[in-house]
This record gives C-alpha cells, sequence and structure tokens, in this order.
C-alpha cells in the first residue's frame, strides 16, 4: 500500500467517527424506517387490541402504549417462517370472526372484558392451531413487554454497563 493511499484511508476512517456520533444520536422511532409488514390494517388493529388485552393500560403503561404490537410484528416478519405468520394471519382473521359470530361486532369495538373472555375461550379450547396462535402472540407480548425501555429502567434497573470500578480497594 502506498503512503497517499493509507492517508486517505485514514482521513475518511476519522471523518466517518466525527460524523457517527451527530448521525447516531438524532435516532427515534420515528425517523428510523417502518417495518415491512405482512398484515392488513385491520390485521394491525386486532394485534393491538390482543396485545392491550393481555397486558391492559393501569396506574402503568399497558403493553400497546409502550410499542409491543410494532415489536410483535417485527418479530414475526423478521424471527418466524412463513407457515407460522400464516397460522397468525390466519388466527387473527378467526378472532375477528368469532367475534362477528359470538358477538356482532368487530374484536377491535368490544369491551375489554368481552375481548379478554374471547381470548380465554381460545386458550382453553380445542382448535390447536388458534391454542398455538395465541401462546404465540402471548409470549412474544410479554417478552415485548419486559423488553420495553420503560420496564427494564423501571422496575427492573438496568444498566447499559453492568458492575462498578473500584480501582483502589483492599484486596
Amino acid at each position: 500500500m502506498k503512503r497517499r493511499q493509507a492517508i486517505q484511508r485514514i482521513a475518511v476512517m476519522a471523518g466517518g467517527l466525527l460524523a457517527l456520533p451527530s448521525w447516531a444520536k438524532g435516532w427515534t422511532p420515528q425517523n428510523l424506517p417502518a417495518v415491512q409488514t405482512f398484515f392488513s390494517p385491520l390485521d394491525q388493529q386486532v394485534l393491538g387490541q390482543i396485545v392491550e388485552a393481555i397486558l391492559p393500560e393501569s396506574d402503568i403503561p399497558g403493553a400497546k402504549s409502550l410499542g409491543v404490537p410494532a415489536f410483535v410484528e417485527t418479530m414475526l416478519a423478521d424471527c418466524y417462517t412463513k407457515a407460522i405468520q400464516e397460522n397468525v394471519e390466519n388466527g387473527l382473521r378467526v378472532l375477528e370472526s368469532k367475534a362477528q359470530e359470538k358477538y356482532t361486532n368487530s374484536f377491535v369495538q368490544l369491551p375489554m372484558i368481552l375481548k379478554q373472555a374471547l381470548l380465554m375461550s381460545i386458550e382453553r379450547g380445542s382448535d390447536a392451531d388458534l391454542k398455538t396462535f395465541y401462546d404465540l402472540v402471548k409470549n412474544l407480548t410479554i417478552q415485548g413487554y419486559t423488553n420495553s425501555e420503560y420496564v427494564q429502567t423501571t422496575y427492573l434497573e438496568y444498566e447499559m454497563a453492568p458492575g462498578h470500578y473500584y480501582g483502589c480497594v483492599p484486596v
């Protein structure tokens, strides 16, 4: 390698390192690119209501207000096979049709107590595909909620770099 090329590469790397902190500091959920979702808008609403029914809002934020539906969608899109994604889509549609059949109303518009009752009937039911769908969504909801910044910092006392260096202690 020639000296001029080495100096140019060092200058480019130094410039990149100087620009990186100001570039990375502006990352927020609003300006990051949206996740490519395979859900229809109605499926997204139903998923949001399922997540809210699993961990509802109280004196602490619920799962929906902490952005857990987006986490569930991202996990399903990025980490699960097409067969599982189709099972979730089918489960959302079956849940919507059960709400229409049983209560003559959309799942999204039902009161919270009826949503929870419908979800409990799926959890206790005999349909294996629906149980698998509900168990997966429930587990992803709990995972997303417990890994949220709010829960990690407020209740679990998360530290970015755990431990403390005590440099001058007697051994």
